[in-house]
């Protein structure tokens, strides 16, 4: 992916997630149902790993950090991206530099790599088990 395309869409990703994050959180203040999008659950009934993720963001945005690691421990590196990369973005831009396209190629190199891949499945997973086991219980 070009540089041009990776920080046109990262900076979509974070517009889109920043506008879920506030319709639902105006949502819950006006004490209305939060629209679910989760086709997993929709479909079957029982949350997938990342069901709980917006929940955690509003509950870090507001100071929760309880709350939000309850809701889903994945908030915490949502909320660090969709904090970091648009600044990291916007910093390139201004000083013409590509230190943000330069972190994306090391990651995808590293995260190539069989035994992470499997460490990041195993860290999903368990996170699926913890949502799993909230609903259950």
């Amino acid at each position: 992916m070009s540089r041009k395309k990776l920080y046109l869409f990262i900076l979509f990703l974070a517009f889109a997630g920043y506008s879920w994050i506030i319709l639902n959180h105006y949502l819950l203040q006006a004490n209305k149902s939060v629209v679910s999008v989760c086709l997993f659950r929709n479909v079957t009934g029982i949350p997938c790993p990342s069901c709980g993720t917006t929940h955690a963001v509003i509950s870090i945005a507001t100071g929760d950090f309880r709350k939000a690691f309850h809701e889903n421990i994945l908030g915490f590196p949502v909320a660090a991206m969709l904090l970091v990369f648009p600044l990291w973005i916007l910093i390139d831009f201004l000083l013409k530099k590509e230190s943000f396209y330069g972190f994306y190629k090391r990651t995808e190199m590293v995260v190539r790599k069989k035994w992470i891949a499997y460490l990041f499945l195993l860290i999903l997973l368990a996170i699926w088990g913890w949502n799993l086991f909230r609903y259950f219980s």
